[in-house]
């Protein structure tokens, strides 16, 4: 099975909407900046912790 390269994952769009959308929050005072600072940590663990179980026992894709 080959895996796509991060970037061309749903899950990657995601994580930087998530990102984006805790500092939009929190810069407009809606959230606290600790829970948008915990918002972006948890969505970007979940990111790695995503890809890693993705690319267990795959094979890179062979660039071309």
């Amino acid at each position: 099975m080959t895996v796509k390269p991060g970037y061309k994952t749903t899950e990657l769009l995601v994580t930087v909407l998530t990102g984006v959308g805790s500092w939009l929050a929190e810069w407009q005072g809606s959230l606290a900046p600790k829970w948008a600072a915990l918002a972006t940590t948890i969505s970007a663990g979940c990111y790695a912790i995503s890809r890693a179980i993705t690319k267990h026992g795959a094979t890179a894709k062979a660039p071309v």
